[in-house]
């Protein structure tokens, strides 16, 4: 029996014989009512599906706000904005350390367009900053906002919709979806006008040779997304904090796959027609294609780093020898620290690019290990 997401994909595929992959994506996750992350009460922690950065460690959170600290000397800075606020956790670890700190923003803005997260993220907050709630505000676009400040994007530019190609008898493809016999299908065909022009920008100029066979993704959201930061932010930083590549290693001739990955209930697969509606959609980040849509922005790439090295930067170790753990704590402590931090697991898979606009201070964020070069 189709859920209410699957009948509407049907109802919607019929009428216009296919559609787009990325518009697939978007439906699963963002229909106002059907989506995954519109729809779905549980989706971060144990309890959902998988668990971020923030959720793991507080520390996390807090090395951010030491670069708040950081460029609030520039007299202009004083707000935050969060796209996607998730379950909460890093707005409340950011704003623990600068109260803590006596550094608190004028204002933090989390952009959320589930209702259901909204009210979550609101719930905890209330709870945690009574006195403090005033600083807050939820926004569902960003058409509207001017600010000063610290832009962050934790998990956000994975999630996303993306369109799927492949190379077939040396010909480009992109992925379609089709309703056959009331079943939803894959269908490959002709791409959209743009598509070879921005998958040059996706490559970096590198001479990247695709094999026959070879299936990997390219984001035509990315300049959207870009180009409103960039309207947005008057001047401040920008931390762009994913899962992902420099384009020469996302286009591996050996990631012959792609890079998309569901996950539901802590368990990944590739088949984004399963548990439609309810399983989370991504794909791996190519900060090379980011870099190269910034430059027709006000936005400046200062930096691309690995998330330990980020974190490192932000002095993550004093913080963690800092705190005044009980014997018990510090074993789930430093289990947390790892999990962020080494390679195995969070330390090298995530990456940060960072870029500022209209502000002259040293970041403490890009001060070693910066990896630049690489993009």
């Amino acid at each position: 029996m189709k859920n209410q997401i699957e009948q509407y994909l049907h109802n919607k595929i019929k009428l216009n014989k296919k559609i787009l992959f990325s518009e697939f994506m978007n439906l699963c996750l963002y229909h106002p009512d059907y989506g995954y992350y519109t729809k779905k009460s549980t989706i971060f922690g144990k309890q959902g599906d998988f668990v971020t950065s923030p959720i793991t460690s507080s520390m996390f959170g807090e090395c951010i706000s030491n670069e708040f600290i950081n460029i609030i000397k520039s007299q202009k800075i004083s707000s935050i904005l969060e796209l996607g606020g998730g379950d909460g956790s890093l707005a409340i670890s950011i704003l623990k350390h600068l109260k803590i700190n006596k550094s608190l923003p004028t204002q933090y803005i989390i952009l959320e367009i589930s209702q259901n997260l909204i009210k979550y993220q609101q719930e905890r907050i209330r709870k945690e900053f009574p006195n403090h709630y005033n600083i807050f505000k939820w926004v569902t676009n960003l058409e509207d906002i001017k600010i000063d400040g610290l832009i962050i994007a934790n998990e956000f530019f994975d999630a996303l919709p993306t369109e799927r190609f492949r190379i077939n008898n040396s010909k480009l493809e992109t992925l379609y979806i089709e309703s056959n016999n009331e079943s939803l299908n894959y269908k490959w065909d002709e791409p959209l006008n743009n598509f070879t022009n921005e998958l040059s920008k996706a490559k970096n100029n590198h001479n990247i040779d695709f094999p026959d066979k070879y299936v990997s993704e390219l984001n035509l959201n990315y300049s959207k997304w870009i180009n409103l930061i960039d309207k947005c932010m008057k001047s401040g930083v920008l931390f762009i904090i994913d899962y992902g590549y420099p384009s020469q290693e996302y286009f591996l001739q050996d990631r012959c796959d792609g890079t998309l990955v569901c996950v539901h209930k802590h368990k990944s697969n590739f088949d984004p027609l399963l548990h439609i509606g309810n399983q989370d959609i991504s794909s791996f980040v190519n900060f090379s294609h980011l870099k190269n849509l910034s430059l027709n922005t006000s936005l400046i790439v200062s930096g691309f780093l690995s998330q330990s090295a980020f974190l490192i930067n932000l002095n993550i170790l004093d913080i963690y020898q800092s705190k005044d753990y009980s014997d018990d704590e510090i074993l789930i402590e430093s289990n947390k620290l790892k999990n962020i931090l080494l390679p195995n697991t969070m330390g090298e898979l995530f990456k940060v690019l960072v870029m500022q606009k209209n502000i002259d201070i040293e970041l403490k964020s890009t001060r070693e290990f910066n990896q630049m070069a690489k993009l």
